[in-house]
């Protein structure tokens, strides 16, 4: 028996019937950017979000979730798996290209995920830990919110990285699909935040951090992005908040809406106080 004690992914609630998720119980909100699995940054953002008095957190990709369901579960992404789950403030995770898919596959294939995921909404991981799956939308206070995580590893072909990609990392037009139709279902088709983990095609200012991708990958980084502008331009979102770039961004894509980039592990601008007013607003923490 190994000394320390591995994750498994539970589904112990539904989003429904958790008071503390319901939308009159969440008006503001702490977004997190990208935090690859490092216990110290995860533990900060929970403090962060203490000290400002948020109801919920939403980390929005790169988070590294996994259990025991994937054969290098172990220690170190137990214990980080752990603090999740022990958060006093409910997180809610946006799956981006860096997560254990093996895990998460599983899971989602499992009587209890499905019977959640048929509800709309994100799925229980135990505790306080939430999974915004593809196309999951809910209601907060003011805003219409869904998820549309996912994203292509510009270096996924790199040999020294490549044993910790999967296939399911990219974002697919199924997904999209099932955006579309859950937020026509619950809210008329339009969205006032939309949490994604790749960035949109209509924003510009972003500077690729990887130059040398192959040319079949740089197609598959583009297709994401414009997914992704797909689905802002389906749902009518105001209000993107995304992560990816690992750097902080804020354009207006068009008159009506505004999109946030999040930095990543605990660099400044790492951090996002979304207010639930009409119509959202969001700004960078330092």
């Amino acid at each position: 028996m190994p000394k320390w004690i591995p994750y498994q992914f539970t589904t112990e609630q539904a989003w429904d019937n958790t008071p503390g998720l319901q939308p009159d119980s969440v008006c503001r909100v702490l977004a997190v950017g990208d935090i690859h699995g490092e216990i110290r940054h995860l533990r900060n953002a929970v403090a962060r979000a203490a000290e400002l008095d948020v109801q919920a957190i939403v980390q929005i990709g790169d988070f590294w979730l996994d259990d025991a369901g994937w054969d290098r579960h172990g220690a170190t992404e137990a214990k980080f798996m752990w603090a999740a789950h022990g958060s006093r403030i409910p997180i809610i995770v946006v799956d981006g290209n860096h997560e254990a898919w093996p895990s998460l596959r599983r899971y989602w294939q499992m009587p209890d995920a499905r019977t959640a995921v048929a509800s709309r909404r994100p799925l229980h991981l135990g505790g306080s830990l939430w999974w915004a799956w593809r196309g999951s939308v809910w209601q907060w206070a003011y805003a219409r919110c869904g998820a549309l995580g996912g994203a292509v590893s510009p270096d996924r072909e790199d040999r020294d990285v490549r044993r910790w990609r999967w296939p399911e990392e990219a974002t697919t037009q199924d997904d999209l699909d099932r955006l579309i139709r859950n937020a026509e279902t619950d809210h008329a088709g339009q969205l006032d935040v939309l949490f994604t983990h790749d960035a949109p095609e209509q924003v510009r200012g972003l500077v690729p951090g990887i130059s040398w991708a192959p040319p079949a990958v740089q197609a598959s980084c583009n297709e994401n992005r414009r997914l992704l502008a797909d689905a802002v331009d389906h749902t009518e979102a105001r209000l993107v908040i995304h992560g990816h770039w690992h750097q902080a961004n804020r354009e207006n894509i068009s008159p009506s809406a505004e999109v946030i980039g999040l930095s990543n592990d605990g660099r400044p601008d790492h951090l996002a106080l979304l207010t639930l007013d009409d119509p959202p607003r969001c700004e960078h923490l330092p």
